[in-house]
């Protein structure tokens, strides 16, 4: 039988340009694609890409102009490896239904109830063959992040996956601690209030 860990290793593994479609809109937990990208040809012998496909890329962070002079391909390419690393990373990182159960001390049905509650108590995203991940940023040793409905309510269910990870890791310097910035993850494992943690969902979410 595969480990969790080795099946969130080949899933990071299986990460191709449907999964990155898939994953940098905003409807993770609907059926997503399930077969890897395989075709290796190179970028610039495939056709070129469509407005939507510029979309999706920009709205993971890629530019498509550089002042220093890279060629198109070249940013293309390196800004796609870097989103495709990222993806990796989340699913390295993410935990399964059975792990979050185990952790939470509750039955599987029960932490799948905490994803359709109207406010939900926990955020999931598809892996490329479709299993339920959970991002491992939501949970502490002791069990959930504190506050965490409180901020998952804010934040749109149209906010990608990716989006939504990059906020609660990235350091904001609207949460300070001494001289330095903390992530929102952090924020709120270290027992601070949740109030600028909000505004800051609120923010990703166009909710100003």
């Amino acid at each position: 039988m595969v480990s969790d860990e080795d099946m969130r290793r080949q899933l990071a593994a299986n990460v191709g340009r449907d999964y990155r479609k898939y994953v940098l809109s905003g409807d993770t937990m609907s059926n997503g694609p399930t077969i890897p990208e395989t075709n290796t040809t190179p970028r610039t012998a495939r056709r070129p890409l469509t407005p939507e496909e510029r979309d999706i890329l920009e709205s993971g962070g890629v530019r498509f102009g550089d002042a220093l002079g890279h060629t198109r391909d070249e940013l293309i390419h390196h800004q796609i490896q870097q989103i495709q690393d990222e993806l990796r990373t989340m699913i390295q990182q993410a935990l399964t239904l059975n792990e979050v159960a185990q952790r939470l001390s509750v039955s599987k049905e029960a932490a799948l109830q905490l994803l359709t509650k109207k406010h939900p108590g926990l955020h999931a995203f598809k892996a490329p063959n479709g299993v339920l991940l959970f991002p491992g940023w939501q949970f502490t040793e002791q069990g959930l992040l504190p506050d965490l409905q409180r901020i998952l309510k804010h934040i749109d269910p149209k906010v990608s996956a990716l989006t939504i990870n990059r906020f609660m890791t990235s350091k904001h310097c609207d949460l300070p601690l001494d001289n330095r910035c903390l992530s929102p993850q952090e924020w709120l494992a270290s027992g601070h209030e949740p109030v600028e943690v909000e505004r800051l969902a609120r923010d990703i979410s166009g909710q100003i």
